[in-house]
């Protein structure tokens, strides 16, 4: 069984050395070095299915892919984007890309390379996208203090238009005063919680399986990222000061929204003083928290002491900081992996196209089918093994002569057939003339039954009407004598 390494993937603003890191846990040294993307936009590193690695440019419109055991990046895929990418996630199978650019939310189909929506619900550019553990919904959040939650599903395939129930979001947040700069979704799915962290101080926790927000913890100071154990038992913040905060879920006040108090709070402090904390992970066991800022550093914690335990230099300002499990054989040199994306991404919507569906089918699948073998008509089937192939049948010489005859016997009964059918045709005018007469005085005696039957109906109806008629102008008659006799 090869050996599994917890790694740490690392992006910083200087990309001298290279845009991207993947350092041992345990030991932090480098284990690989993506170069040639230039610097990373902050929320934009994501994994592509365990053997790509994707990231945004912080100043050019592009997305780079590279293979997880190649430094540079794929030469044949080049995703040029309608403009500078803020953040990028992709959902849990890698089907699908959610792009923010600036204040609109894009939606690719990675196979394709199809652009399948565009969202414009966010007023001012978007800062952070996450989706649920079971890629249903996602979360955007923007500097317009929004935070919105998606229905997968309707945001790929709209039933309406632009302005349609089926394009607005599932909820719609706008409890932040200022921009919010990180989001955190639990587990559970549409039933996890999910927490969010703005410039005005506040961690907002959410019920998403009703929408409703279930606390609102103010900060001491601005908060810059969030993260949570697997238990959601604790929070941790990153503050613009260089500190890391906790918050516990254990004992939740019974207001709605609470003061933290500095002296209330337990702090990792490690960090140079002043500078924000803009990324938080957890390692896999939950016993050390690892977290990146702009003062250049990776530091990892121990959870239960909040002692520094390792601090690695980085050449930049820390934008992205993830950790994965991978196996050491992944980093070597090996064969080409086949990638499950397009060589490039669409820019516009376009109509939905068989014809290309059929071309990519034909194209992925069948191109390399295994071919079934050719008849080999040279040689005859021995019976030794499975891989039959045709026999060749030698022929008796008066084989034309049986062909002959066969063929003059099948005309002779074909001429025969045709004669039996032409004399059943003369026959059948008759029969089917006399078939119609009857069927035609039956109808006729039944449409007469019913038009006398109708008579009947309709002179009864006349009776009782003239009846009703009489009765009413007799008893006018009576009315009118009675009281004549009372004046008299």
């Amino acid at each position: 069984m090869e050996n599994v390494t917890e790694a740490l993937f690392i992006s910083t603003l200087n990309n001298e050395r290279a845009s991207c890191f993947v350092q041992d846990l345990r030991t932090g040294t480098d284990l690989m070095r993506y170069k040639g993307g230039g610097s990373m936009q902050s929320h934009s590193l994501q994994m592509l299915e365990e053997h790509f690695v994707i990231a945004a440019n912080s100043t050019k419109p592009l997305l780079h892919v590279w293979p997880i055991n190649s430094q540079e990046p794929m030469s044949n895929v080049r995703y040029v984007v309608p403009g500078k990418v803020n953040a990028l996630a992709l959902s849990p199978d890698s089907a699908f890309l959610i792009a923010g650019i600036q204040e609109t939310i894009y939606v690719w189909h990675l196979n394709s390379g199809r652009l399948l929506n565009t969202l414009s619900k966010h007023y001012q550019p978007i800062t952070c996208i996450r989706f649920t553990d079971n890629g249903e919904h996602f979360a955007t959040a923007g500097k317009d203090g929004a935070v919105l939650v998606w229905n997968l599903t309707r945001a790929v395939a709209p039933l309406g238009g632009v302005d349609s129930e089926e394009n607005a979001p599932f909820y719609n947040f706008n409890d932040h005063g200022l921009a919010v700069t990180d989001v955190h979704i639990g587990l559970g799915g549409i039933r996890a919680f999910m927490y969010t962290v703005s410039l005005d101080r506040c961690c907002k926790v959410y019920d998403l399986s009703d929408g409703t927000m279930l606390l609102s913890v103010v900060f001491p100071v601005a908060l810059h990222s969030v993260t949570v154990n697997r238990m959601e038992t604790s929070v941790y913040v990153g503050t613009s000061e260089g500190q890391i905060l906790i918050f516990s879920m254990e004992n939740v006040p019974r207001m709605k929204e609470y003061h933290l108090e500095e002296e209330e709070s337990q702090a990792f402090v490690g960090h140079t003083a002043g500078t924000p904390i803009t990324c938080l992970a957890l390692a896999v066991n939950g016993n050390q928290l690892i977290s990146g800022g702009e003062d250049k550093q990776v530091c990892i914690w121990d959870v239960g002491s909040r002692q520094l335990v390792k601090s690695i230099s980085q050449p930049g300002a820390i934008t992205n900081l993830h950790v994965r499990l991978i196996g050491n054989a992944m980093f070597h040199p090996g064969p080409k992996v086949h990638k499950p994306f397009a060589d490039n991404l669409k820019r516009m919507i376009s109509p939905d196209d068989d014809d290309e569906c059929i071309e990519l089918l034909i194209t992925e699948e069948y191109s390399n089918a295994p071919k079934f073998p050719q008849a080999n008509l040279d040689k005859s089937y021995d019976g030794s093994d499975g891989n039959a192939d045709f026999k060749v049948v030698t022929l008796p010489d008066d084989y034309e002569d049986v062909i002959s005859e066969t063929e003059a016997d099948d005309a002779e009964n074909s001429a025969s057939d045709a004669e039996d059918s032409t004399d059943d045709d003369e026959e059948m005018p008759d029969a089917d003339a006399a078939r119609n007469s009857k069927s035609m005085l039956a109808e006729l005696e039944k449409l007469r039954a019913e038009n006398a039957q109708l008579k009947l109906e309709a002179k009864r109806l006349m009776d009782l009407k003239i009846n009703s008629i009489a009765g009413n102008t007799q008893s006018a008659k009576t009315s009118k004598k009675n009281k004549r006799a009372r004046k008299n």
